[in-house]
């Protein structure tokens, strides 16, 4: 592996682009980059236009072409014991360590490395790079940009996702969302809890019926993930004031993540009938006004297996695979899909290194990577 995909992942991971701030500065670095090497740039942006999506393209214009795709975000750090500065990525016992290293900066640094010979490559095919924003919280921004695209009336032929898969070829994941239920209830003194609706406990009611849902769903199974079932469970609680006054709101953070062939809406369908049957009656009839209010903040569907996709065919082409994995973790693999475009999971590094303290990725594995998307450039010339 050259030492510029090195240098590039580290000056990546630089640019702390947790969610919940901007990623314009690495946006601006490689545009930057990508424009020296003649390519041809467009964004898309977020409402307040502190984030933005870069769709870059090399080759002749026209439908068609090869789309590397990765997301610019990270997670946060917060709380995390690292053992060197999340943000100061650093290599040693053959690993690069930094909050992205794996997920997915070490993806973008090996494509931005391989700029040189992309733009001495004679290019039959389109090679496009679409870099997005917000993937970690329910790939939001890359909606946007295949918003743009469809606008545009630019049709790429397939896309690979890089995210981490120890250079695997993925082509199934789940679906999922975030959702928030609010717990409406009734102020009131804590000694007389029955007259008044106290939300906490609603919400505490409301998590164990959650966990009554992920026990129904394990009954239907599909072997080729881990867990073999559609989940459901709950992330976030926040609610009440004070220990002496019944809490008036309090809401619940929760997700499902959905085997790709079911319908997502019968998970929420069944929540929500069942806190209005089992939940609500007990509540409102101490204060008429308690309630349940349950909004979808993101949504992201999943990676259906097709394994004559031309997507999974030039990956298992690429790679010699002779199997195609299902995942049960997201990717923005399965909005491309959804606007019509084939997708394939391949990337470098392991997800069971994503999210943690001291994320690193193995240099072998960009080594893998840097010689899969070689061999991509390739395909792209014939």
């Amino acid at each position: 592996m050259s030492d510029a995909a090195v240098q590039l992942a580290k000056a990546l991971i630089a640019f702390d682009t947790t969610s919940r701030g901007s990623n314009l500065a690495l946006i601006d670095f490689a545009q930057s980059l990508i424009e020296q090497a003649g390519g041809r740039c467009r964004r898309s942006y977020d409402a307040t236009g502190a984030k933005a999506n870069l769709f870059t393209s090399f080759g002749p214009d026209g439908d068609g072409g090869i789309v590397l795709s990765g997301h610019t975000d990270v997670v946060p750090v917060d709380g995390q014991d690292w053992s060197s500065d999340p943000f100061d990525a650093v290599t040693r016992d053959g690993k690069l360590f930094g909050r992205g290293a794996c997920d997915m900066k070490g993806f973008i640094a090996v494509a931005l490395s391989l700029l040189p010979e992309i733009a001495a490559a004679k290019l039959k095919r389109p090679l496009h790079l679409a870099l997005s924003y917000d993937e970690e919280v329910g790939c939001v921004g890359v909606t946007g940009l295949l918003e743009d695209l469809k606008r545009q009336n630019i049709r790429p032929a397939l896309a690979i996702i890089g995210e981490p898969t120890l250079m695997k070829v993925v082509g199934a994941h789940k679906g999922g969302a975030k959702l928030v239920t609010a717990c409406c209830g009734k102020e009131g003194h804590s000694s007389a809890p029955e007259r008044g609706a106290n939300a906490v406990m609603m919400a505490g009611e409301f998590v164990a019926m959650l966990d009554s849902v992920w026990h129904e769903l394990r009954a239907d199974a599909d072997p080729r993930f881990d867990p073999p079932h559609s989940t459901v469970q709950a992330n976030v609680i926040a609610g009440g004031t004070a220990v002496n006054i019944l809490a008036r709101q309090a809401e619940v953070t929760w997700e499902y993540r959905c085997l790709p062939d079911r319908d997502p809406r019968r998970i929420l369908d069944r929540v929500e009938a069942r806190a209005q049957t089992e939940i609500l009656p007990k509540y409102q009839a101490r204060a008429a006004e308690a309630a349940f209010r349950t909004d979808r903040h993101a949504v992201y569907p999943g990676l259906k297996m097709d394994e004559d996709s031309p997507a999974v065919a030039l990956a298992r082409e690429l790679t010699g695979a002779n199997r195609v994995e299902a995942v049960a973790y997201g990717t923005e693999a399965g909005h491309f899909q959804s606007h019509g475009i084939p997708a394939v999971v391949c990337g470098p590094g392991s997800i069971e290194q994503a999210h943690r303290p001291d994320e690193f990725v193995a240099l072998s594995e960009l080594d893998a990577c840097e010689a899969f998307l070689r061999r991509v450039i390739g395909k792209a010339t014939t």
